[in-house]
């Protein structure tokens, strides 16, 4: 059935149980990685429990794009969300037996990204089949703001639960937001196609992915040029800001957990202006404007540095990386919301999931590799010189990207 409204009632309730669901992710994700960081007081312990789930979701993103493709959505995310309910529950029982700490948290935002690698790709694949054609930018504008809306009050709240009560309240709040989105996909209808499917599982994974690269490397060679944009902007600027931020407002700012969540917040509301933004230019943010954005990308973290080098007074500094980081989050909506509508439209029905598992596998890439580095970078070197460095290397990428991402 072909859609003629943009909120229409499936539509609306896939948007629904992602305020809830991503907040509940959000939550925790953001108070599992802190609190190692406050036990520890290490950047680079720090920057590797950031970076090691992400092997899991690096490795379950193309399977998520596959069974988005060849199995009913509204079932994955059913099971998906049940079964994170499940493993929150038992890490609340496991955390109290054990004082490995910090495998523990590790096996579990393993656990939580490889449910997440296959949520994404799925959620991604159901958007075209619930909007019109002719309105993917705006949908893909919408999931982000929703999403926004939860990444701009979870990390608030992880921090001064996480300050005021520690990590259990957290898990308690993550569990129930988890319950209630598994509710909610019981009534979400989304058009299914079954494929065939005569080969064995290995051959297919192997069969599809192939069908998947080939697609965006041969047939719309712009897509693998965006894919390896986006790795690179994500190893340097997204990792800078995802190890940088807290460990620049807790260790160099001697600031408590509470404000690194006030400044996520902040983040997160440059992150609701820029989807709202990206809805609004529509049409008007083409692929080859797209080197231009990431320009911006890379200046606008360069104040931290400069801030960080002058020596400004504590609040002033953080000010100032509040600031950069929601101006920088908005402009990296502008990129990724065309990016996501322009492949879902150019791309068949039969092929959307898996192209953008494909697609989706190199910010993973880059996050596991850029946070276990900038990890280290924050330890060895000064601050100012690690923003810097990102911000200069970003404009570069920036810079030899334009003549490539021509349509």
């Amino acid at each position: 059935m072909t859609q003629t409204k943009l909120w229409n009632r499936d539509f609306s309730l896939l948007i629904t149980g992602q305020v809830v669901s991503i907040f509940g992710n959000m939550i925790l994700s953001w108070a599992l990685p802190l609190y190692i960081l406050y036990i520890s007081d290490s950047s680079a312990l720090f920057g590797l429990v950031l970076a090691v789930p992400n092997i899991s979701l690096l490795i379950m993103s193309p399977i998520g794009g596959i069974m988005a493709d060849r199995l009913k959505k509204q079932r994955i995310m059913f099971w998906l969300d049940a079964v994170t309910t499940v493993i929150i529950v038992a890490y609340m029982v496991i955390s109290g037996l054990f004082e490995a700490v910090v495998p523990i948290v590790i096996v579990k935002l393993l656990a939580l990204n490889a449910i997440q690698g296959i949520y994404m790709p799925t959620v991604q694949a159901a958007i075209p089949a619930l909007s019109p054609s002719d309105k993917l930018v705006s949908a893909n504008a919408v999931t982000t703001v929703v999403n926004s809306l939860s990444n701009l009050v979870a990390p608030a709240a992880a921090g001064i639960l996480f300050s005021q009560f520690g990590l259990f309240p957290i898990l308690i709040i993550a569990a129930v937001c988890f319950a209630i989105t598994t509710v909610m996909n019981l009534l979400i209808r989304i058009p299914f196609v079954k494929q065939p499917a005569c080969k064995s599982i290995p051959e297919l994974i192997k069969s599809d992915l192939t069908q998947a690269a080939k697609f965006a490397v041969k047939e719309r060679p712009i897509m693998a040029k965006l894919a390896v944009i986006m790795f690179l902007l994500n190893m340097t600027i997204a990792s800078t800001l995802m190890v940088g931020m807290p460990v620049i407002i807790t260790q160099h700012l001697g600031m408590e957990m509470d404000m690194v969540g006030f400044s996520a917040s902040f983040m997160m509301m440059g992150g609701l202006a820029g989807g709202i933004l990206a809805g609004v230019l529509g049409k008007r943010l083409t692929m080859p404007k797209m080197w231009f954005i990431g320009l911006l990308v890379g200046l606008v973290i360069a104040p931290i540095g400069i801030a960080l080098l002058l020596d400004l007074p504590n609040f002033a500094t953080f000010v100032i990386i509040t600031a950069a980081s929601a101006v920088t989050l908005l402009i990296v909506q502008m990129f990724t919301i065309p990016v996501f509508a322009y492949i879902q439209k150019e791309t068949p029905g039969e092929l959307i999931g898996k192209v953008m598992s494909v697609i989706m596998m190199m910010p993973f890439l880059a996050n596991a590799i850029g946070q276990l580095i900038y990890g280290i970078f924050f330890e060895q070197f000064a601050p100012w010189i690690v923003v810097v460095v990102s911000s200069g290397a970003s404009v570069i990428i920036a810079l030899l990207s334009r003549r490539h991402l021509k349509v």
